[in-house]
């Protein structure tokens, strides 16, 4: 008789929870593809055959030939693992004021603007990107080193647009500002090393995030359901309303209380601010844009 009454509220209980269980297999489903995906995804080669096989241009020839070699190599490397284009170009040219504008048919006569076209435009004429040409994922580093207007400009897109912010970005400038006068080589293997780590870990934050919308709700819910199937009253009773008030399971409600935090952040300045608060130099750049061929970019510039 009492075997027969557990079964009972049993059954009843698993009846009115049904839709949770429903939830809870579809939530798990969803948690399985989004795996799957990620699996997949990392074991996907290169998809673009369009772009140069080219990374390093040291127009500036501020490199030695092993060196550039080395960088090669190193980029290679990173590439394969990040799924991303990495490229590095080093020019020699005025980029400032009216007699460069008509001289080289730049769009403006600023620093600014005109290190964004040349980074971009090298991006998107050669069709870069790992996954396709054009709007593909990956980062170019420009390095201007002409007297009096010496400076870095980043160009970001695909994937690498979408995970590392402007303060990312400048914190690769950051990196190459550090070692750019003493030993170039080296501060562009830190570009390409700032790059990954951000990439590697800005890139977990936002999967675990995606999974999290779902498996947070899944273990609560779990959490919740195993907590109310195995409360049982302490001794026999003869009624299934002893174990569901008015035939149907008790729900308890609870409330959490959070605590607010306050939440600092460091100001990046940029161009229109007084300087940079490293190396002794102005940064800028043009966020989140559209270059001149139509294809969308992030970048920032450190002007020395």
């Amino acid at each position: 008789m009492e075997y027969n009454f557990k079964r009972e509220a049993r059954k009843q209980y698993f009846r009115y929870f049904r839709i949770w269980f429903i939830g809870l297999a579809i939530l798990a489903v969803v948690c399985g593809v989004l795996g799957v995906m990620r699996f997949l995804e990392s074991r996907r080669g290169r998809t673009n055959n369009e772009a140069p096989a080219e990374r390093v241009y040291d127009y500036a020839d501020v490199l030695t030939d092993a060196e550039e070699e080395q960088l090669r190599r190193y980029i290679a490397e990173k590439e394969e693992a990040l799924r991303i284009d990495i490229v590095l170009v080093t020019v020699n040219q005025s980029v400032e004021g009216a007699e460069a504008k008509e001289q080289y048919g730049y769009r403006s006569v600023t620093w600014e603007d005109n290190m964004q076209d040349l980074a971009d435009d090298f991006w998107d004429d050669n069709k870069y990107g790992y996954n396709k040409g054009f709007n593909g994922d990956g980062i170019l580093l420009l390095h201007n080193w002409y007297e009096g207007q010496n400076g870095e400009q980043l160009s970001a897109s695909g994937k690498v647009e979408e995970t590392l912010s402007i303060y990312d970005l400048h914190t690769v400038l950051y990196a190459v500002d550090d070692y750019y006068e003493t030993d170039p080589c080296r501060a562009y293997l830190a570009y390409v090393d700032t790059v990954e780590e951000l990439m590697i870990r800005n890139g977990t934050r936002k999967f675990e995030g995606g999974l999290g919308v779902f498996i947070v709700p899944l273990i609560a819910a779990l959490i919740y359901a195993a907590v109310h199937l195995i409360q049982r009253p302490a001794k026999n009773t003869t009624a299934v309303n002893a174990y569901v008030q008015g035939g149907q399971p008790e729900m308890h409600r609870r409330s959490d209380d959070f605590i607010r935090k306050s939440v600092t952040s460091r100001r990046i300045q940029t161009s229109s601010s007084s300087g940079s608060s490293r190396g002794g130099g102005s940064g800028g750049g043009g966020g989140h844009h559209v270059s001149r061929s139509g294809a969308s970019h992030s970048g920032v510039s450190h002007r020395h």
